[in-house]
């Protein structure tokens, strides 16, 4: 209960501070505020070509989370994903994937994406670490349900996000260098639970 009350009180403060932003939207930047104890994020996340109905409809439709690292799969709602039929993937560390990597020179995330474009293609793609990831998919024409690109770094991240929203598929940008697994993971948690209070073809949506 102890806990509980601790996380209403730190959404109702979020909240307030959040209370210039439209709703839906709301939903998702409080998350990642929550995440991360940083307001300044509201600034920095972009929603794109009506994201979040996009990622609502397509858990409801039964997709897949697949993500680039373990960390951001970690921290995806799976058992609320899986209500409707969805599973979280990570396709990192399989052996073919490391193979793949090693005899090509790449980044595993990158050949994550070659080998498995198609089961990327029908599921919301959630990428906190791997900019290659990014890249990867839209150089391959890869094109899933709604794309979560918040991958964190010095050396492509922010260009690879900006790709992205030039990209045309339904996507949350965490704009910059910033980002992170954890607000990945904070996004595509929000779409889930906008999945579970908004019943498909909701007007606030």
């Amino acid at each position: 209960m102890e806990g509980r009350e601790i996380e209403r009180k730190s959404f109702s403060i979020i909240e307030r501070r959040l209370s210039h932003l439209p709703e839906p939207e709301r939903q998702v930047v409080k998350r990642v505020v929550h995440a991360t104890g940083d307001f300044s994020f509201s600034r920095q996340v972009v929603f794109h070509l009506d994201a979040i109905e996009a990622g609502v409809r397509a858990v409801r439709g039964g997709c897949d989370v697949v993500t680039d690292v373990k960390m951001v799969a970690c921290g995806v709602l799976a058992e609320r994903l899986a209500r409707y039929g969805g599973e979280v993937r990570c396709f990192i560390s399989s052996p073919e994937v490391v193979e793949y990597a090693r005899r090509h020179g790449i980044t595993r995330a990158r050949a994550a994406v070659r080998l498995h474009g198609e089961e990327i293609e029908g599921s919301i793609f959630a990428v906190g670490n791997a900019p290659t990831a990014l890249f990867e998919l839209i150089d391959a024409g890869i094109r899933p349900r709604m794309i979560v690109a918040a991958c964190v770094g010095f050396v492509g991240a922010a260009e690879a996000k900006e790709r992205v929203l030039r990209y045309g598929v339904p996507s949350i940008v965490v704009r910059g260098r910033r980002g992170g697994s954890n607000i990945a993971a904070a996004i595509t948690n929000a779409i889930i639970l906008l999945a579970e209070e908004h019943a498909p073809g909701n007007q606030n949506l």
